[in-house]
């Protein structure tokens, strides 16, 4: 009984550093020059550059306020860039442990997506996505330490 038990929490263990290792992977994503025969605003591209500077160097807070003025311009001038800055806000807040906020953000990343599938086969997408609407299912569970506040 006690080496079943054992191989039990062996395997949950494993599958749980697994998925965790898989989403701690996950980084911001460069905005290209442009996209079909839309060009991307300089000023978002800077911001963008500029927070994926800051969250590399694992300055988190100030990732956060760099791609939300991106987001904030790309919403303005309809930019092609809105689903990836959004996707690259929704990466910071989660590493801020802001997930409802994080929820927010990727929901706004997978509408703009225009088919990336950095952003559509994003796990922390779909972790805060179904963790926090329980009538999507997670076909796994997201990690213990991505807490989402009602998703018990």
């Amino acid at each position: 009984m006690k080496r079943i038990l054992s191989y039990i929490l062996a395997i949950f263990f494993l599958t749980s550093v697994s998925i965790q290792a898989d989403t701690e992977l996950e980084t911001p994503i460069v905005l290209p020059k442009t996209e079909g025969s839309k060009n991307f605003d300089l000023e978002i591209s800077i911001a963008n550059q500029n927070g994926i500077n800051q969250f590399e160097s694992k300055l988190f807070s100030e990732a956060r306020e760099y791609f939300m003025k991106a987001q904030s311009l790309a919403k303005q001038f309809r930019d092609p860039g809105l689903g990836v800055v959004s996707f690259n806000l929704g990466l910071t807040l989660h590493k801020l442990n802001l997930h409802e906020n994080a929820v927010e953000a990727f929901l706004m990343a997978k509408k703009y997506a225009r088919g990336n599938s950095l952003i559509l086969d994003s796990k922390l997408l779909l972790f805060h996505e179904c963790g926090f609407n329980p009538s999507i299912p997670c076909d796994e569970k997201p990690p213990s330490n991505m807490h989402i506040e009602g998703s018990d």
